[in-house]
């Protein structure tokens, strides 16, 4: 599973404050080090950089925030940003030499897609494809797989490699309603079985919103979608209980091969204290 680490952003919040906003604001080069280096050491193979609640100071916040992220780490940034501006500042620094970019997101509303596309075709970098359109987020199933089949056929007719596809039928709050964990694995399951070259995605931590213990709902909803052909996930790889799951879903479901993974985790001492 490819595990894009979510820690650096500034929406988020620890005990209620905005810490992660502020380090950015003051461009504290060691706290978002930390952050960074962290989530590599646990296992992360993209960081994710959004600085989102900066609407003024994005473009310039991004731009910092790439360049101090890859100076610390060797592994690939995903760029989390709806702003053409900010995306552009943001790629225009980047270190290639990092490896494959990615982007997030593009989604099939007429004006986003033309804003993201050329981003995404200049670098060739992997792309998140948000299964929404024109006519908003859509909380009936069918809809948002008719979506993301629309969008997934857009990007390959623009060019887009499948394999640089990786479709997001987006995670709902479990609280919205009972089924939207259990539509969203079937989104999963249709999608690997039409478009077997396109890779799915998924936010998992979303499904949790509002409710209690949430990295317990998080880990078991990981662990299902794993089951029904989730690639990759944008979460905290820095929970050792999320990550030592993670492992052992692989090994069982034979996608670590004589679970060569798991054993190394466990050599290294992954799973202590779990």
């Amino acid at each position: 599973m490819l595990i894009v680490g979510e820690r650096i952003n500034t929406s988020r919040k620890v005990k209620g404050e905005a810490v992660i906003e502020k380090a950015v604001l003051d461009r504290d080069v060691a706290f978002i080090e930390n952050l960074a280096k962290t989530q590599v050491e646990s296992g992360a193979h993209y960081i994710d950089v959004n600085a989102g609640t900066l609407p003024e100071g994005e473009p310039e916040a991004l731009e910092w925030l790439t360049k101090t992220v890859q100076r610390c780490v060797d592994v690939p940034i995903c760029f989390d940003t709806p702003n053409p501006v900010a995306m552009e500042r943001a790629l225009s620094v980047y270190d290639s030499t990092k490896g494959q970019p990615f982007i997030n997101s593009i989604t099939a509303e007429a004006r986003r897609y033309a804003n993201v596309l050329p981003f995404v075709q200049q670098t060739q970098a992997k792309v998140i494809a948000l299964a929404m359109d024109d006519s908003g987020i859509q909380l009936e199933p069918s809809v948002r797989y008719e979506v993301a089949c629309k969008l997934i056929e857009m990007l390959a007719g623009d060019g887009v490699p499948m394999a640089n596809i990786y479709l997001d039928p987006m995670t709902f709050p479990i609280g919205s309603g009972d089924d939207v964990a259990a539509s969203l694995m079937e989104i999963l399951e249709k999608i690997k079985a039409k478009y077997p070259g396109v890779k799915t995605i998924a936010g998992l931590s979303n499904v949790s919103h509002g409710m209690p213990a949430r990295k317990i709902l998080n880990a078991a909803m990981t662990v299902l979608c794993l089951g029904r052909g989730l690639d990759a996930g944008i979460l905290d790889p820095r929970d050792k209980m999320l990550m030592g799951l993670i492992a052992a879903s692989e090994a069982l479901l034979g996608n670590d091969e004589y679970c060569a993974n798991y054993i190394a985790m466990s050599r290294a001492g992954a799973f202590e204290g779990i």
